[in-house]
């Protein structure tokens, strides 16, 4: 009698021992889940968004695209102060992604887009065809995806005078023009162009043709300058190119 006694207590031992091991495997499970979360994966229509550039004919271009659902792009370009809207298509050919963008077609210098861009969305070769083929020839370029931390000169204000770089490529540049040593004209100057900076120390603008300002490009030279009061050292940046001087400006 004693023995079945011992005999049946060790096997509800046994048994109760048993029931725990699921516990610890579960355990385990979740704190292999804990230490491993799952990757997030951001969709190729929102990587990109964004702005890409490149040398087209000889001055910057820049194309920014706003808008991506399926096969469906949209955005816009700027180059030498113009801006024209774009959209198209884009489709997986092999390892690379085809775009096409068309321009409106109501303007003497549209044409049409075609652009091969890695599945990085980091570098694309493409070529431009003019909708106007009796005066204008068709260009082949290159381009970069801009980074979105990217810096861009900002704001500067000068004596009757400022310009604002913006980081999709536009330029804008206001002025009164002067008219003797101390006069200026009552009527301020608004001129637009594309930029890109030349090194560390300069920015080059490319102007959208006008009746106001006869050359078609600046070359502005920035200038950082430190000043020291008692304590305190502060650095202001300044730009000068042809007949305008500028300062910079925060807000």
């Amino acid at each position: 009698m004693k023995y079945i006694i011992t005999a049946f207590l060790g096997a509800c031992l046994l048994s109760a021992c048993g029931g725990q091991e699921p516990s610890t495997t579960a355990a385990t499970a979740d704190s292999t889940q804990t230490a491993n979360p799952p990757i997030l994966v951001i969709p190729m229509e929102a990587r990109i968004m964004g702005t890409y550039k490149g040398d087209f004919g000889g001055s910057p271009i820049y194309i920014t695209i706003n808008y991506c659902s399926g096969v469906k792009l949209a955005g816009y370009d700027t180059h030498k102060g113009l801006r024209r809207n774009v959209s198209g298509t884009i489709s997986r050919e092999g390892d690379k992604y085809a775009i096409v963008l068309s321009e409106p077609g109501d303007h003497e210098f549209d044409g049409i887009f075609t652009i091969k861009l890695d599945t990085l969305l980091e570098n694309a070769t493409g070529s431009w065809k003019p909708s106007n083929t009796q005066s204008l020839s068709e260009k082949k370029f290159s381009l970069v995806h801009l980074s979105k931390d990217e810096s861009t000169p900002g704001f500067f204000s000068g004596d009757h005078c400022d310009i604002d770089f913006s980081n999709d490529g536009n330029c804008t540049l206001n002025y009164y023009e002067k008219t003797n040593d101390s006069t200026f004209a009552a009527q301020m100057i608004t001129l637009r162009g594309t930029w890109e900076k030349r090194g560390t120390d300069s920015v080059f603008v490319s102007w959208q043709p006008n009746d106001f300002y006869s050359q078609r490009s600046t070359v502005f030279a920035i200038t950082n300058n430190t000043y020291k009061t008692g304590e305190y050292e502060y650095t202001t940046t300044s730009m000068e190119g042809d007949k305008f001087s500028f300062s910079q400006n925060e807000y």
